[in-house]
């Protein structure tokens, strides 16, 4: 079952979220091929109280579910087991309720991840 959030998610999420929210990080280096861009490792690193920078170095913010359900409203609700081929998240905020991720989330990070994008879309986040 996925853990954390991917890559191309969590430098969508850092846009949107605080960054302070991660709770996971990856770790980055320029590139020898192309200086310009950002070579990063497939698994991210837990996020502890000391984190070294360097000039050759960069870190993307990563989230696990618990820190993505910690960014969504108090009212959520996961729906799905990792035998489901689905997953999606419930977010009721007074009379609005939003669904996210159902039919094409495989994992419940994804289900949240689709959660903050709409309710970033909606103005709520």
């Amino acid at each position: 079952m996925k853990s954390y959030t991917d890559l191309e998610q969590s430098k969508k999420l850092a846009d949107i979220l605080p960054l302070e929210s991660a709770d996971m990080y990856f770790i980055g280096h320029q590139s020898i091929i192309n200086p310009k861009e950002w070579e990063y490792g497939d698994t991210p690193k837990v996020r502890g109280k000391y984190i070294a920078f360097d000039d050759k170095r960069i870190f993307c913010p990563c989230w696990s579910l618990s820190a993505l359900l910690g960014v969504l409203p108090q009212s959520v609700r996961l729906v799905g087991t990792p035998k489901d081929s689905y997953w999606y998240c419930e977010c009721v905020n007074g009379n609005n309720q939003w669904y996210a991720g159902f039919g094409s989330a495989d994992n419940p990070i994804d289900a949240c991840y689709e959660m903050i994008l709409k309710l970033h879309e909606e103005k709520i986040l």
